[in-house]
């Protein structure tokens, strides 16, 4: 594999086995891995290396923040970066796969560094990427000079220091495909309320007929707002999001979408064939950048995203406990919505609940609450009416009763 994947000389000479790679990581080191939504991950290395403790264990901060937190030190040294690529370019450039993540900041902060080289990805991936070189740490940070979801404003290539790298191990295994998307009739008709809210919003000259760069995030019912998107009158789309999944290639497929900005695939394992068997109709057309900018709240503000999420539940209140990396993208879009069935567990469970158990955006930040009961706009209205509206519109009627004798218990006691 060689011949092809590892053209610089130097490091052609660093070719080892994935225990020999592991053997050098001595115990109580810290080891930052590649890979974004199972997307670009290490698989030779983590395995040989047996149990790795994760550390930090339980840490939740924004996707947007991490580069800066490592190259702050907040989480300590980096001894050991571990991270998978394309290709090695004669020059010693790294081709990357298919994400960027944070893998730039682990190549610099590491204090040594193992590339797997992985044959799986398509030697077509060279000029897929827009990393970008220039983010410095406070008080030395500059304004973010990207204005369209597909401009470039960086390099094609990770860029290593030749002497940290210890260890090159060669590989040909796919990524962890995501599951296969099964859209089930609540989801899309959920997914039909979406549409018809962002046709009342073209109605109503909020919105543009070509809309603005959407946001989509994991879940069925994103999937199925991609799919509703597809036949819908919306044409020359753009999307600014975290990963490429199933659905924005059927709309890059059928002309719908123009481009997509991302850090990472999060394809299936039929959706990544499909991408790999035809990587060049795709370039141009997707772009994955460094983490910290797909997921950057200035160039979310700047563009205006639409940004459409999932949610675990939502109170009364407009508070909701979201699901998968959706804090970056709605809380600076021009538009949020959160959507999802109004029950859980087959009905027995409410997802609009007095308090959330978990507050990941407050109602400060929430726009939109979509359920298949209805569309509960919350633009502009007051606390009480925001508490009045999602139940009424959102919540299933079998839970309504008593949230709504919660709410007025709490006026009655004011």
């Amino acid at each position: 594999m060689t011949g092809d994947r590892i053209l610089d000389r130097t490091l052609a000479w660093r070719v080892a086995s994935a225990a020999e790679a592991a053997a050098g990581i001595g115990p109580g080191k810290t080891v930052a891995f590649s890979g974004f939504a199972g997307s670009g991950r290490p698989k030779a290395v983590p395995e040989a290396l047996g149990l790795v403790r994760e550390w930090p264990e339980g840490v939740d901060v924004r996707h947007s923040r991490v580069a800066q937190h490592a190259a702050s030190g907040f989480y300590g040294a980096l001894d050991v970066a571990v991270v998978e690529v394309a290709a090695i370019l004669p020059n010693g450039l790294l081709v990357p796969g298919s994400s960027v993540g944070n893998n730039q900041t682990w190549l610099d902060v590491a204090d040594a560094v193992i590339l797997e080289v992985n044959s799986w990805h398509p030697r077509g991936f060279e000029g897929f990427h827009d990393i970008h070189h220039g983010s410095q740490l406070p008080p030395a940070r500059a304004p973010i000079q990207l204005t369209t979801p597909m401009q470039r404003i960086g390099d094609p290539f990770l860029l290593v220091d030749p002497a940290k790298v210890v260890a090159v191990v060669e590989t040909d295994r796919p990524d962890r495909g995501s599951p296969p998307r099964v859209i089930d009739e609540e989801s899309r008709a959920i997914a039909e309320l979406v549409v018809d809210f962002l046709r009342y919003e073209v109605r109503h000259g909020r919105l543009h007929h070509s809309l603005l760069p959407l946001h989509a995030g994991a879940g069925p019912v994103a999937d199925a707002v991609l799919t509703g998107l597809q036949d819908a009158e919306f044409e020359h789309l753009t999307a600014y999001t975290d990963t490429v999944r199933d659905g924005l290639l059927d709309l890059l497929d059928s002309g719908k979408l123009i481009g997509v900005s991302a850090t990472s695939f999060g394809l299936s394992e039929a959706g990544a064939r499909r991408f790999n068997d035809d990587v060049h109709h795709y370039k141009g057309r997707v772009l994955l950048r460094t983490q910290d900018i797909s997921n950057h709240p200035e160039v979310i503000r700047r563009l205006g995203l639409i940004a459409i999420d999932s949610m675990a539940e939502a109170d009364i209140h407009g508070n909701v406990n979201a699901l998968g990396g959706s804090g970056d993208f709605a809380s600076n879009a021009h538009l949020n919505v959160f959507a999802a069935p109004s029950t859980a567990e087959r009905g027995t469970i409410s997802r609009i609940v007095p308090f959330v158990g978990h507050v990941d955006h407050t109602a400060h930040d929430v726009q939109v609450i979509i359920t298949e009961q209805g569309v509960a706009d919350l633009r502009g209205i007051s606390p009480a009416a925001r508490a009045r509206r999602i139940i009424d519109r959102c919540a299933h009627p079998d839970f309504r009763a008593q949230l709504t004798d919660l709410v007025d218990s709490a006026q009655l006691t004011r």
